[in-house]
């Protein structure tokens, strides 16, 4: 494998190796890299810390600038030393998993991950947007949609959303002036042009929880399969999402969440029992649409 144009092994231990993948991972994807936040994942003093630091430096010397006033290293726009999966960098910013410079350490038993079809997002494009997110920025993006195709929008990226197939960026359009969900894949530039006002303590959709009681699909011929798949309780699984994820969840889980149960129960095994209850807490009216 190789990195910078040199292969690894031309690089330090893999210990050090690892903090200096962190480093570069944080301030692609935060913005940002400090002393403390080596000792606090790595537990290593600080001196430690200082040294891995100009060793990047070293390494890629355009990557980092150092900010006197917030007293940290700040992305200065530069060329990666080290090759990121961007997928493996969504799930480890939104705490679904760890981030490793060398991804094929973590595989340890045969297995197969079915192939996906939709397309790679640009390091570059999902770089930008979760920087934005962490330091409260607004963004210029080109953006295509399945109504109004390719256009420029004025959005406040805000927070990164994964529905199951897909990511999300959950921001704040100007134009619309309006809380949306944005498709990553969707993306096709993107800069930051300066700060940003709007915080998600304003998303009434984010801050609104919504609770699920699903239960087997009323004409499912073997209900106790389904209380086994999805270990059920006393016949139900509740489920309490954010207002803004409820659509994602039941169309990811293939749940029947029409109001008479006129689903396959063959390919929706799972059913929304409480769909008024789930209405009146404030449920967006496109998550229950067919």
């Amino acid at each position: 494998m190789w990195c910078g144009g040199l292969p690894y092994m031309n690089l330090p231990r893999d210990t050090q190796r690892e903090r200096l993948y962190y480093i570069e991972f944080l301030a692609l994807f935060s913005g940002q890299v400090s002393r403390k936040d080596l000792t606090f994942r790595f537990g290593i003093s600080e001196p430690a810390a200082t040294k891995d630091l100009s060793l990047y430096a070293e390494l890629a010397p355009s990557v980092l600038r150092y900010d006197l006033r917030r007293k940290c290293y700040v992305f200065d726009g530069g060329q990666p030393y080290f090759e990121h999966n961007v997928e493996q960098a969504l799930h480890a910013l939104a705490g679904d998993g760890a981030v490793d410079f060398d991804p094929s350490r973590t595989k340890r038993i045969p297995g197969w991950v079915s192939t996906s079809i939709k397309r790679q997002v640009p390091l570059e494009i999902a770089a930008t947007l979760t920087r934005a997110i962490d330091q409260q920025q607004f963004v210029i993006a080109e953006y295509t949609s399945l109504t109004t195709g390719s256009h420029s929008r004025k959005l406040s990226p805000l927070a990164l959303v994964n529905d199951g197939l897909r990511w999300h960026i959950r921001c704040f359009d100007h134009e619309k002036e309006e809380f949306r969900d944005f498709g990553l894949t969707r993306f096709t530039s993107v800069e930051e042009r300066g700060s940003s006002d709007v915080d998600l303590s304003k998303d009434r959709d984010w801050n609104t929880e919504i609770m699920l009681r699903l239960t087997p699909h009323p004409q499912a011929l073997h209900p106790e399969t389904t209380y086994a798949d999805y270990d059920m309780k006393d016949g139900a699984k509740t489920v309490t999402l954010r207002a803004c994820l409820v659509g994602y969840f039941l169309r990811h889980w293939h749940v029947d969440y029409s109001p008479n149960a006129s689903g396959n129960p063959r390919a929706q095994q799972l059913y929304l029992a409480n769909r008024s209850e789930v209405i009146d807490a404030g449920t967006p009216a496109w998550a229950l649409q067919p």
